[in-house]
This record gives C-alpha cells, structure tokens and sequence, in this order.
C-alpha cells in the first residue's frame, strides 16, 4: 500500500486540527495543551510528552505530559524519581532510538523502539531495565529542530505497537508541531503575531535588506513588501524597520544594511 493510502479523510482532518487548535489555544507551559490533547485523539497512547533536554549539562529542561484520561503534568529542570542524573544520561546516551537522530542527523523521522529492539532485547537494555515503565513497552518519538538542546513529543503504549500510519501522521506533523510550539513561545513573551510570510520579509529586514531587495529574493512586488511593512508596524505597534525586527525576532541582531545591498 502507498504511505498516502495509509491516511484516511479522518485522519487528515485530525491532523489540521491539531495545528489550528494548537494555534488558538492558549499557549501554555511549553506546547499548548490542546496539541496533546489532539495527538491523543489522532493516536491513542497511554502517555504523551513533550520534552527538552540539555545534553551539554546534561540536564531536562522541560516534561510536559498528558496521560489517557485527560490528566496533565507539567515539570521544569527536574528528572523526577531519578537519585543518579549522571548514571541515567549514561545510560540513555546508549540507548539507541534516544540517540537515533544526533548519531544521524535525521530529524524528520519518527523512530520506535521496536526499529531497533525485539522485546526480549528491549528488556536487556541497561536504560530501559533501570529505568523504563515495565507496562509501557512500546514507544515512537519525533523530534524537534532545536539548536543546543534535544527537543521531541513522544507517545508511548502497554498494549501493541505504533503503525506505519502512526508514524507517517507524526512525520507529516512534524514541522506543523514545531511552527506550533514557535507561535505559542512568542505569545508567551508577549511577542505580536505576525503571519508566515510577514516574519519572513521581516527576517530579511532584520539582515538588512531593502524593499527592493527583499521583493526579488521571495518573488514579489515592492509594492506587497510595503503591505506587508504596514501590518507589521500595525501588529507591532512600532514605526521604524529595526524597532519592528527588534520587537517580534528578538533571537535576531537586526543590521542597518548589508554591504553592497542595492538600496531603492
């Protein structure tokens, strides 16, 4: 069967909801909750979770966990129930489905246990003996662009294994997932909501280009990039190109231009 035919009317219907329910909800600790929530529905699990991690400390940042049945947990900077940090990053560093995509660099695929382990060798693994749920045997997980730190949603189950259409779903929603969680992080910090094509013309300000400039890199006229410069003072309550890429791109050094830029 083509991996299209895996999808059906419903599913792709669920799909959508998860990105626009998660983009009017609000945003939330980490993901907004409604994410969860959805994804559940998409793909009943036991558990899901979206987490961050800071392998250079190494240290977990973010847990944020809905379980079958509605309950929600969230935790910061805390490995609950873990008495040797040390030991257990050790041991996740070998286990292999963790590690899948910084050994690779694929980060578009969604990975489960049962593609590297059989059961019997699942249940020898030093990270999952010491430290795994003996109920939740089976577990898929994708992840996240996120530079310096490990960023993934992960579902896990008791009863059978995830299918290729669980995981053609997740890689479909990947990227959608991550423009999710961006959105919501600008809400938290009070960061005006721009549309996709406003933050890429304002991305091009903050470097420096001229309306001129930016028009020929994304193909359009002067005339909508000068629209497009209206909203954005409008949503930003700002008047002046630097304030405006100040303001909603704070992660970006604005310049004032780039050297032999053509200016119009």
């Amino acid at each position: 069967m083509a991996a299209s035919g895996l999808l059906r009317e419903r599913d792709l219907r669920a799909l959508t909801a998860v990105i626009e329910d998660g983009l009017r909800d609000d945003p939330g600790p980490a993901m907004p909750w409604t994410v969860l929530d959805r994804l559940q529905q998409l793909i009943p699990s036991d558990l899901i979770q979206f987490s961050e991690h800071d392998l250079q400390g190494p240290w977990s940042l973010t847990s944020q966990l809905t379980l079958d049945g509605g309950d929600h947990i969230i935790e910061f900077d805390n490995l609950n129930g873990v008495d040797d940090e040390a030991h257990f990053w050790e041991l996740r560093k070998k286990f292999l489905p963790s590690t899948y995509a910084a050994r690779t660099g694929d980060m578009s695929s969604a990975v489960r246990w049962s593609d590297f382990y059989t059961g019997a060798e699942l249940k020898n693994t030093p990270f999952y003996a010491e430290y795994g749920n003996p109920r939740l045997k089976h577990c898929m997980h994708v992840p996240l662009p996120s530079p310096g730190l490990t960023r993934h949603v992960g579902f896990w189950r008791s009863n059978h294994d995830f299918s290729e259409r669980d995981r053609l779903a997740v890689q479909l929603l990947r990227p959608h997932l991550h423009e999710v969680y961006l959105d919501a992080e600008r809400r938290r910090r009070g960061i005006p909501h721009l549309s996709r094509r406003e933050r890429e013309v304002l991305q091009l300000v903050a470097q420096g280009y001229s309306n001129a400039d930016i028009a020929r890199i994304l193909f359009i006229s002067i005339a909508t990039v000068r629209k497009h410069m209206e909203h954005i003072f409008d949503r930003t309550g700002v008047r002046t190109r630097s304030a405006a890429a100040a303001l909603a791109l704070p992660q970006i050094r604005p310049v004032t231009r780039r050297p032999h830029q053509t200016r119009r």
